[in-house]
């Protein structure tokens, strides 16, 4: 059995000596760098509405796909006791400013008093007059002309005093109004924070609960955002963060359109690690107009070099620990090599060898 494993192993050395080996001349080509990143894909501008406590979710009102204003009122916390409670509150001012206003009933029905015990001093006030002159004329007595002034002075008295009911009914009713105002504006106070508007102009691109749901912290509502312009969020590794720069090419996938590949912009570099990953967020602003889906994955390449003409070599003439075997006439030397750039085929040469070498397969 001895005899035999030698003899084959000699019979493929012999063979392998016989097989002329494959060449390649070095050359340059053009070659691209890039940076693998991976994230999701969402309107420019996006804000997920929700609450800031517990609380039941009354009215919802819009659906997926309405386009809204910065401002517009999308969904009403609470429970309908409160809604009535709203609607009682806001009776009660009308009713309390109807009722003090000048022409309101109250206040006219004391109005109307006072008019008639005016008239009536008025009058008293002119008998008393003209009984004091016909005294003095001892036309009537003076026990006549006193009892006309005091009669007089009496109907001054009940004016004087309608005119104070009157102040003090109006202050009263006024009282009402600040009173059921100041109930309403610490009601409302409490209804903002169950009111949730937009905060920007765009689309809803999804109702994420229902009407009659417990909505809690932290738990999105909905999802709005601009509409028809989106950007990636995206994760690149500590050891690839230097090589992004603002304004470089961006080219993506997405699950969504399978195969397809978009174009974006590297638009904001966040420079704060996420320990939890090892990587920094990067933003890109996409510049195809198609209409994607928010939170879809994406799979994106950096462009850090394009086409740059560079000295390569096919990937499997590299030999452990980057070398090359040389062509050297009917010799092959070992020649430790200096790489850039790798794609799936071939690596950039940056020292150790140049242009028209010859090197040989391993």
């Amino acid at each position: 059995m001895r005899a035999t494993y030698l003899l084959l192993t000699g019979a493929m050395v012999l063979s392998a000596c016989n097989k002329e080996s494959e060449t390649y001349t070095v050359t340059e080509r053009p070659l691209n760098e890039a940076v693998y990143a991976s994230g999701e894909i969402f309107p420019e501008e996006y804000e997920y509405i929700q609450t800031n406590n517990s609380e039941r979710i009354m009215k919802i009102l819009v659906a997926e796909g309405d386009l809204v204003k910065k401002g517009d009122l999308l969904v009403v916390l609470g429970t309908p006791s409160q809604a009535t409670q709203q609607r009682i509150l806001t009776d009660e001012i009308t009713l309390a400013r109807g009722n003090a206003a000048q022409t309101s009933a109250p206040l006219a029905e004391i109005q109307e008093k006072i008019r008639l015990a005016k008239q009536k001093y008025e009058h008293e006030a002119q008998n008393a007059q003209r009984y004091k002159e016909l005294a003095i004329d001892k036309a009537v007595s003076q026990k006549d002309a006193d009892d006309a002034a005091l009669n007089a002075e009496t109907s001054l008295s009940e004016y004087k005093n309608l005119k104070q009911q009157f102040f003090a009914r109006q202050k009263e009713l006024s009282g009402k109004v600040l009173s059921t105002t100041n109930q309403m504006a610490q009601f409302s106070q409490v209804r903002e924070g169950k009111q949730l508007h937009s905060n920007l102009t765009g689309k809803v691109y999804s109702v994420n609960q229902q009407e009659g749901s417990l909505a809690r912290p932290g738990e999105a509502v909905l999802l709005t955002g601009t509409a028809n312009k989106f950007k990636l969020e995206l994760l690149v590794d500590e050891r690839d963060i230097s090589k992004v720069k603002l304004g470089q090419k961006v080219l993506f996938e997405t699950d969504a359109f399978g195969g397809k590949q978009f174009l974006a912009a590297v638009s904001k570099i966040i420079p704060v690690l996420q320990k939890e990953n090892r990587s920094f967020k990067v933003e890109a602003s996409v510049t195809d107009s198609t209409g994607f889906f928010p939170q879809s994955s994406v799979e994106a390449s950096i462009m850090i070099r394009e086409n740059s003409h560079v000295l390569v070599i096919p990937n499997d003439y590299l030999t452990a620990g980057d070398s090359v075997f040389v062509k050297s006439g009917k010799e092959n030397n070992r020649v430790g090599i200096s790489t850039g750039i790798r794609s799936q085929a071939w690596t950039e040469v940056t020292a150790g060898l140049k242009k028209g070498v010859i090197i040989v397969k391993p």
